[in-house]
């Protein structure tokens, strides 16, 4: 038995330095481990029609809006959708300064995954920006969140059926 828990434990550890290769402490996952680097930013002087543009472009959901430097808010296509496009405003007329969230919810690159999952489970949000010192330094979406589930779930599966643990 000793060996096949061993063996796991290779196989989990191996798992988590896919995600996060600096791991020496413990076996947390942190934000800062998990989070996608590439984050469009625009200026809140930005019409929401380019916005919109910018954001079917790159397939992204939102944008993080920033000024001189510091990210002020955040724009999902859910805003474009209530704050504009149902209350048929002019696009090209208006801008993200008027329509983003300006308190958005962010998270520290050390936040453990599993309180980052909580965050975004209790206010109801897909995506979660990772920020520090007034700078989002990447994001962490839903489908990142069962991209990395996926990928572990797997890892054990395949352990558990080569060891014959299923």
């Amino acid at each position: 038995m000793a060996p096949k828990l061993i063996i796991f434990s290779v196989k989990f550890y191996g798992y988590l330095f896919k995600y996060a290769p600096n791991i020496t402490k413990s076996m947390v996952l942190n934000a800062g481990d998990i989070m996608r680097k590439e984050v469009d930013t625009v200026s809140g002087e930005v019409t929401v029609l380019d916005a919109s543009r910018i954001m079917m472009n790159n397939s992204a959901g939102f944008l993080i809006v920033e000024r001189d430097g510091k990210s002020v808010g955040i724009v999902t296509e859910w805003d474009i959708l209530v704050k504009v496009t149902s209350k048929q405003l002019d696009p090209s007329k208006t801008y993200l300064r008027d329509i983003m969230t300006k308190s958005f919810i962010y998270v520290g690159p050390d936040t453990p995954t599993n309180r980052v999952v909580s965050i975004m489970k209790e206010n109801k949000i897909r995506r979660i920006p990772v920020v520090e010192n007034g700078h989002v330094q990447g994001v962490i979406t839903s489908r990142d969140i069962i991209r990395i589930f996926e990928d572990y779930m797997d890892n054990i599966a395949e352990v558990s059926s080569r060891y014959g643990m299923d």
